[in-house]
């Protein structure tokens, strides 16, 4: 018995020392960044800016204002449109004018046919003079408009961030899932103390739970929006924002040129955007660039 229990041990002894045992490896997910560039189709600079970065891959997503953008600038979109450069509706009821008819939407407009500004809007809903299912009406054109260029919608936003403010937010939301939109931006504008980011995180509050349903990236960065572009302020908005979820969304408005009577920088943003600075630097933080396909 016991020269059997010692041959035993033997074998399992010289089993253990010819067998490799592969240590197992947590691997760690990457983190990921969707850039995308707001405002196509809003002018000739901006439109064609953002043609050349996603033609580059420097950027691997975009939101078109439908009521803007021409059938040339749908069909130069719908030619490059790929799995890397997702497409979107920047939803606009606050800047120029319906693709409905103004008689199709009047609580919308103004006597001159033209949207009224956000801040115009938003009180106007307040006071119960703005239509619901005339909104629907408008969102439902623009959608349909982009659908009908041959481009396929991953994902909306909307203009000067129309789709989280206070009251108003929650039911263009529920807009947008009414007509089969899945995926939606998140506003959180994190770490902002300034005047406009204090009021945005209120607005993001505001409509946190109408985001319910909804994919979303779990931060958006807006650090373009207060300063001109750099990689110091790429590196610090990205890195700020890995540190609180996986995925997350730069916002950016590139353009040849500057738009007057706008504070945005859109300039530096392109000049940056063409750099191939911001793959590099995301390379180090550990993340990788994905379009909203993929959330």
């Amino acid at each position: 018995m016991s020269n059997e229990r010692n041959e035993r041990n033997s074998r399992v002894t010289q089993l253990a020392s010819t067998t490799q045992i592969t240590p197992i490896t947590l691997i760690t997910p990457a983190k990921r960044l969707i850039i995308n560039c707001d405002d196509y189709g809003w002018d000739a600079p901006a439109t064609q800016a953002i043609l050349e970065l996603g033609a580059a891959r420097q950027v691997s997503s975009t939101t078109v204002m439908a009521n803007f953008a021409t059938d040339a600038d749908l069909r130069a979109l719908a030619r490059l449109a790929s799995p890397t450069l997702s497409v979107g509706l920047h939803l606009t009821l606050n800047a120029g004018a319906p693709l409905s008819t103004a008689a199709a939407v009047p609580s919308l407009v103004n006597q001159d046919g033209q949207f009224y500004s956000s801040s115009q809007l938003w009180q106007r809903y307040l006071r119960g003079q703005v239509r619901r299912a005339e909104m629907k009406t408008e969102v439902a054109a623009q959608l349909r408009r982009l659908a009908g260029a041959g481009l396929a919608l991953t994902h909306a936003d909307s203009h000067q961030h129309l789709h989280q403010y206070p009251l108003l937010g929650p039911v263009l939301l529920g807009i947008l899932r009414e007509l089969g939109v899945r995926r939606v931006r998140r506003l959180t504008a994190a770490g902002r103390l300034d005047g406009r980011g204090l009021v945005l995180q209120a607005f993001a509050l505001s409509s946190r739970a109408a985001l319910r349903g909804l994919a979303t990236p779990g931060a958006l960065v807006s650090t373009f929006s207060t300063e001109p572009a750099s990689a110091d302020g790429f590196r610090r908005g990205v890195a700020a924002a890995f540190q609180r979820t996986d995925t997350a969304e730069f916002m950016s408005h590139p353009g040849l040129s500057e738009r007057p009577g706008s504070p945005l920088m859109r300039v530096p943003e392109y000049a940056f955007w063409r750099s191939g600075e911001a793959s590099e630097i995301l390379r180090e933080l550990g993340g990788e660039l994905v379009s909203y396909a993929n959330v």
